[in-house]
């Protein structure tokens, strides 16, 4: 694979990207939107037409990242693991509307509350996750599920292999297992079955703390990850994810000085 910027998005939440719309138009940068609560419930007809009339019109790709602040798929309660499944499915309904297929969703373990019990996070959340595949192949929609705050990819893994779908991915975030992992990040790459990485995150960090430095700015060794991945048989998408507009350019000088 070679890098080149029409390969790369740049993660951006809803409201933001509204508000960039000419920005965007003028860069065309791919853009991974981030659809939280309010904008599954707020959004409107206009909004949606205006970003995809944009889009198609400068031949700009996007895709969908869902909500995944304070939802759970392997709750112990059972209304919060029904109300994970319905944010999912407005998340799909989104992503019909933007005409996009693909979304990343989070594994939404909390190593604090299942600090032993995996397993069983795992084992909760995996009938709420084939309902959702259901619902995203009937949209032809390809769920990616990132790790968050996951200490090893243990439930990720995990659902990939019980799911077995191809409407089924995984989206890795080296900056994750970096800050929030109890092994590195190449060490977790090994962890992932060969073919199963559709998308990377990159935001880079020192293992204190997920605070998306710009690329090159923590410790991160990015050119090995990106070619690593890439031998686990796939090009995946690679997503930036910078924390404000002035980095979006220079995470993708970085990129693109790797030479890859």
């Amino acid at each position: 694979m070679r890098i080149t910027k029409e390969k790369v998005y740049f993660h951006v939440p809803y409201r933001i990207l509204l508000n960039s719309l000419d920005w965007i138009g003028q860069t065309g940068v791919n853009c991974e939107i981030y659809a939280n609560g309010e904008a599954l419930d707020n959004h409107t007809a206009d909004e949606v037409d205006r970003i995809n009339d944009l889009f198609e019109s400068r031949g700009i790709k996007k895709i969908i990242h869902g909500p995944f602040l304070d939802l759970n798929p392997g709750s112990m309660d059972s209304k919060i693991r029904d109300l994970t499944y319905e944010r999912f499915i407005s998340a799909f309904d989104l992503c019909e509307k933007l005409k996009t297929d693909h979304i990343v969703l989070h594994s939404g373990l909390d190593p604090i509350f299942y600090k032993n019990a995996s397993r069983l996070f795992l084992d909760l959340s995996i009938p709420v996750w084939k309902e959702a595949v259901k619902a995203a192949q009937a949209r032809n929609i390809t769920i990616a599920i990132e790790n968050s705050i996951d200490p090893n990819p243990e439930v990720v893994v995990g659902l990939l292999k019980e799911l077995n779908s191809p409407s089924v991915e995984a989206c890795f975030d080296a900056g994750h297992y970096y800050a929030f992992g109890k092994m590195s990040p190449f060490d977790a790459l090994k962890w992932y079955p060969d073919g199963s990485i559709g998308e990377l995150h990159l935001s880079d960090n020192k293992g204190d703390f997920d605070n998306h430095l710009p690329l090159g700015d923590g410790d991160i060794d990015f050119k090995r990850l990106l070619t690593e991945a890439w031998k686990k048989g796939r090009e995946p998408i690679i997503t930036s994810e910078p924390h404000c507009k002035e980095h979006i350019e220079r995470n993708l000088k970085y990129l693109l000085a790797l030479g890859l």
